[in-house]
């Protein structure tokens, strides 16, 4: 399979794709599941912890292990479309957080 991704944000946009790819090729999620995940990151700062989300249940035991932690609103607006592994059709996902739709054949 192949994967074109993309997402505003500035510069948590590394953050929000790299995710998404690991859920896809190391967690073998389905794309509309990886999408729907909570976000989590570091931009050589604090750890940043999705708000409202199961990422935010990591904040104690990151704490205990010395990460500054911050929990905050991540609305990143990721879409996806994967290429069917033959070549012959798409499919596409977008992020629930945002508005819009990614559509496939």
């Amino acid at each position: 399979r192949s994967w074109l991704i993309g997402s505003p944000g500035g510069n948590q946009i590394i953050n929000y794709v790299a995710r998404t790819l690991v859920a896809l090729i190391d967690w073998r999620m389905p794309l509309q599941q990886a999408l729907a995940l909570g976000h989590y990151g570091s931009r050589n700062l604090q750890t940043e912890l999705e708000a409202s989300s199961e990422m935010q249940a990591l904040a104690p035991a990151l704490r205990a292990l010395g990460h500054e932690v911050r929990i905050g609103e991540q609305t990143s607006g990721l879409n996806v479309i994967e290429v069917a592994a033959n070549g012959d059709g798409l499919l596409g996902a977008a992020d629930p957080r945002r508005e819009g739709a990614a559509l496939g054949d």
